[in-house]
């Protein structure tokens, strides 16, 4: 039983299971030696990485208290112990490329969306992760990575449906390089999202309407999240949140759809609330449907690593 709620966990909690590297690409340097090398002992290399559910789950604790209780989340439960519980210690295993993509996707957030808090009161956030309910295990995945990967490198791991859209997330690894001397290496890995079909690319409606709806099914996979939600455990709890916060951020109501436990339907209704926005986004941003289907990354992580010699001096 416990795999099998590691095996959700990694879908769910996680937000985006990784099923393999696309590859490595070629740096534009001419000494590119060593940050090939880091890159190649992301994509090969595993680590098992230990992590915990209590500070996430405190997270949603207070958030019910700031609202009153009113959320679906801290309304139900979970029944567990404190924050030394059994029931709150998780395990993840997979490549450190593909732990890093995870993590990524799991500071996913909304830039510039209008939040109505439980008194009435609407504000426009700034770009935030939409919870804090990963903060453990993206601290593991960094010691994992840094214990494996040596001094003056820099990794970052970036989720975005298309450059500058308007939801996405990052995990970034090691100080920021200096100015000169960098050398550079970009992998990229899969997310569980189908690549958008050329069928969507006659118009920006169409094509909003696919890459919102791949979004959403990075941010919470449905299946797995519909097991979850059934059980009474702090993994529920979590899921619940996150569709809270979606709920919230894109002023969607999601009551009816997780009262029976349907995410396929609640993730509909998010798909439909993101989908004019970046329909918009999309049409400012490229001359036609075509060039900017040609730009979507909705279903990719890409690692960017940069490293840098020891006589250069990092900011």
């Amino acid at each position: 039983m416990n795999a099998a709620i590691d095996a959700v966990l990694c879908l769910l909690l996680i937000s985006a299971a990784v099923v393999g590297l696309v590859g490595v690409d070629s740096p534009s340097t001419e000494e590119p030696g060593r940050a090939d090398a880091v890159a190649a002992t992301l994509a090969t290399t595993t680590a098992q990485v230990n992590y915990s559910l209590a500070p996430g789950l405190e997270g949603v604790r207070d958030s019910g208290r700031r609202l009153g209780n009113r959320s679906s989340a801290a309304r139900s439960g979970p029944r567990t112990g404190g924050a030394d519980s059994p029931e709150l210690d998780r395990t993840a295993h997979g490549s450190l490329a593909g732990l890093l993509a995870r993590a990524a996707t799991a500071n996913s957030g909304l830039a510039g969306s209008r939040i109505t808090d439980a008194n009435g009161t609407s504000t426009v956030s700034e770009w935030t992760p939409l919870t804090r309910t990963r903060i453990d295990f993206r601290r593991a995945v960094r010691d994992a990575v840094r214990a494996r990967t040596g001094a003056r490198i820099r990794i970052d791991a970036i989720w975005r449906p298309y450059p500058g859209a308007p939801v996405g997330g990052t995990a970034s690894v090691g100080p920021e390089p200096p100015s000169t001397g960098v050398h550079a290496a970009t992998l990229t890995v899969p997310t569980r999202a189908d690549p958008v079909s050329e069928s969507a690319t006659t118009d920006f409606d169409a094509l909003g309407a696919a890459v919102a709806n791949r979004t959403v099914a990075v941010l919470v996979p449905p299946g797995p999240a519909r097991i979850t939600l059934r059980g009474d455990d702090p993994a529920a709890v979590l899921v619940r949140h996150r569709y809270d916060r979606l709920g919230a951020v894109t002023n969607t109501s999601l009551s009816t759809p997780l009262a029976t436990e349907d995410t396929t339907a609640a993730n509909a209704r998010l798909a439909d609330a993101l989908a004019p926005r970046m329909a918009a986004d999309l049409r400012n941003r490229y001359d036609g449907p075509t060039a900017a289907a040609e730009n979507v990354s909705v279903s990719s992580v890409r690692i960017v690593v940069r490293t840098w010699d020891a006589g250069e001096e990092a900011r």
